[in-house]
């Protein structure tokens, strides 16, 4: 962005091999591991080889399974340090010519092996391992460094990583000195790793910015660590990242003042106006690095370890909306910053004042709060719970509160409303057409605030009523008598098909199917009439009501279970995930089931399928992703179509109704859904998410219970009692 911007790029690819083989070799001390890096690149085809220092081994030893395969790493030496050796072929015997190579280089080079130095080990002792599962244990280490230390830094400060390189037969010297910089300047946390056979390395540490001593520090520990790299090391500044406002004062120490004066000449060129990029690569201010730098204060225990990475970014359904979840935790910790300032001045409060009124819509309104940031995240927080955690203090003790407690307490009677109103609203959507409940829906939604949903054509029917004495099939004459507890969601016992969809059975209808078929006896549980997880309450902040409902069904579920021994099925996974969240009794969690999950465990082997469909789309809902169902739901789907198509969507964005009470959040979520023109059905297990995406397809997305139920027969004739 300098000079220019990049229009296209190509890349050139390198082959997968298909035999792959890692070792985790340790060394005395860093200097002899990078030493024996540089005897690799010069004397092997080794494919690659990533260095550890002491610090970063010692945020690895949490790791069991790095332990049990890497046993001397627990009492290694103090400056100790290990290599991650991979090496890559085409079959077989390439591979173990590619280990014997490394091996014969290693003990060529005489150099030191083992954790400590007073004792030396064999080589043998750090063997090359081709059981992808070890292999994956040393290489889910070394993504992990990165979280690790940022996920344990000090709250308050912030978390930078340098990317530096030089010629690797001179790292050994450049890594020592490094480390030694760092302990000069007290960075405890801080340490180096990387791409060892490149010569590039990751230093990565926390710094605070809080008082000018703070500052000061970083600053003299940035000349020292350019002069070590740069002028010691003839090194690059930069290996894999770019340049930046940190480093933009050091770009002529390490290039030199006539390069330096060309790059400047080059760029007035380019950009006689300095309007592209301006300061970030080249810049005359020496000080710069050290100027206008970004508080990051404490605010949230939830949220105050963010890196600002940015992963989280391509999972959030509000991206291209309003912000996203780095973008919500930045906002919301200037606002804490601003908060806390003791004296403002009209300056201040107007900003505060600003920040909250817009992030009232931009980060509180238009949060899904599903969670999916945190499968992103490599430090794992999950913003959703900072904004639900809003909502609730928003709302504690307040009006709204206590009429969700009253409405959670008689939520039977809304359950019994419901379906007569979606019915009657239907009616008129079959009288009126859709374009006046559209007109009149959207001005109420805006009216009040996003309180109201906003109507569209694939809004559902009222549900059926809930036959609640299904036939109970004979019992086999010998093993587990075939038992299931039913909890149909209250979004399924109020929410029917779509007018204009095929199917016109509820989706309770369907799974009473599978378990007929199956020979499973249905048990339902006490007061299921008035029954719900409490997500409803939950997703807005009312956590004192979700509790009471939560707790209310736990009870229910185990006494209908006799404790958990008989298998729990919830037809809508969003509802079983948030049920599980709030269980105390933790045994009981492991006997509830998603409607996939179930069929796949205990119905697919007493079914008969058969393909019934040509194409069909599946969405996956996010509590489904989160619980690794994903497989589950497409290979479900699979057995009954001849092609299965992913929705390829992260978050549909309805999270439970707030997609129709806020619109432009599924609009933006499912902007790039794109089936093909084959496609007839689509499925799920979400019958909210389920009304966005064939809102937004249109094509009926429905249960995947319909599907599953059309495609199957029962394996023996099932009688009934």
């Amino acid at each position: 962005g300098t000079f220019g911007f990049v229009a296209r790029a190509t890349y050139n690819t390198v082959p997968e091999w298909p035999n792959k083989s890692s070792a985790f070799v340790m060394f005395p001390d860093v200097h002899s591991a990078c030493a024996a890096a540089s005897v690799l690149r010069s004397k092997t085809a080794v494919d690659a080889v990533e260095m550890f220092d002491r610090a970063a081994l010692r945020e690895c030893e949490i790791d069991e399974d790095l332990l049990r395969l890497v046993p001397d790493m627990k009492d290694a030496g103090p400056q100790a340090a290990a290599l991650l050796i991979e090496c890559r072929a085409n079959g077989p015997e390439g591979l173990e010519a590619r280990i014997h190579e490394v091996n014969s280089a290693l003990l060529d080079s005489g150099l030191p092996l083992g954790a400590r130095a007073e004792e030396p080990q064999q080589l043998s002792k750090y063997p090359f391992r081709q059981d992808p599962a070890e292999s994956k244990v040393f290489w889910d280490v070394r993504k992990g460094l990165i979280p690790i230390v940022g996920g344990g830094r000090e709250p308050g400060t912030s978390f930078l990583i340098e990317d530096v390189a030089c010629p690797v037969d001179k790292l050994a010297d450049m890594t020592v000195d490094l480390v030694e910089m760092f302990e000069k300047y007290k960075y405890k946390d801080a340490s180096c790793f990387g791409h060892a056979l490149e010569g590039n390395l990751h230093l990565v540490f926390s710094q605070g910015f809080r008082t000018p001593d703070e500052v000061q520090r970083f600053s003299n520990m940035m000349d020292e660590m350019c002069y070590i790299v740069a002028t010691k090391h003839g090194g690059s500044l930069k290996g894999e990242h770019g340049t930046g406002r940190n480093v933009a004062p050091y770009v002529e120490m390490e290039w030199g003042t006539r390069a330096y004066e060309l790059m400047w000449r080059l760029k007035a060129l380019f950009d006689p106006d300095n309007m592209l990029n301006p300061g970030v690569v080249l810049n005359h201010d020496p000080h710069v690095h050290v100027k206008h730098l970004k508080p990051n204060p404490v605010a949230s225990e939830i949220v105050d370890h963010c890196i600002e990475c940015g992963f989280c970014e391509s999972n959030c359904p509000s991206r291209d909306l309003t912000l996203t979840p780095r973008q919500r935790i930045a906002s919301f910790k200037e606002i804490a910053r601003l908060q806390g300032l003791p004296n403002r001045n009209a300056a201040e409060e107007k900003r505060m004042a600003d920040f909250k009124r817009i992030y009232d819509y931009d980060g509180n309104g238009t949060c899904a709060a599903d969670g999916m940031c945190q499968e992103k995240c490599p430090v794992k927080i999950n913003t959703g719970a900072l904004i639900k955690s809003i909502r609730t203090n928003e709302l504690e003790n307040t009006k709204a509160a206590s009429g969700a407690m009253s409405l959670a307490k008689h939520f039977g009677a809304i359950n019994a409303t419901v379906p007569t109103f979606l019915n009657a609203v239907d009616l008129a959507h079959k009288l009126l057409g859709p374009s006046p409940l559209e007109y009149i829906s959207r001005g109420l939604n805006k009216a009040t605030g996003n309180m109201v949903p906003a109507w569209n054509p694939y809004m559902p029917q009222g549900a059926s009523k809930l036959n609640m004495n299904p036939p109970k099939p004979v019992q086999p004459a010998e093993g587990v008598a075939r038992q299931v507890v039913y909890m149909p969601a209250c979004v399924t016992r109020m929410m029917g098909p779509a007018r204009g969809d095929d199917q016109t059975a509820s989706v309770h209808e369907k799974l009473l199917s599978l378990f007929q078929k199956a020979g499973y006896e249905v048990i339902y549980p006490e007061g299921l009439e008035s029954s719900c997880c409490g997500m409803m309450f939950n997703s807005r902040g009312f956590k004192a009501a979700a509790d009471l409902k939560c707790a209310s069904l736990e009870d229910s579920l185990l006494k209908a279970s006799q404790g958990g021994k008989l298998p729990i099925v919830c037809d809508t996974s969003p509802c079983l995930s948030t049920l599980k969240a709030g269980m105390q009794t933790k045994d009981l969690k492991f006997s509830l089931y998603e409607p996939a999950e179930f069929i796949k465990l205990f119905l697919v082997d007493k079914l008969d399928f058969k393909k019934v469909r040509d194409c069909v789309a599946v969405h996956v809902p996010c509590s489904s992703k989160k619980a690794g169902l994903s497989s589950t739901l497409e290979q479900l789907a699979g057995m009954c179509a001849k092609e299965v198509v992913p929705s390829g969507v992260p978050c549909c964005g309805m999270a439970g109704d707030r997609g129709m009470r806020y619109p432009d959040l599924t609009a933006n979520a499912l902007q790039h859904l794109d089936l093909p023109s084959n496609c007839t059905d689509g499925y799920s297990t979400s019958r909210t998410c389920e009304m966005s995406l064939s809102n937004h397809s249109g094509i009926n997305f429905r249960g995947l219970v319909y599907l599953v139920d059309e495609a199957t027969t029962p394996k023996a004739a099932q009688k009934t009692a």
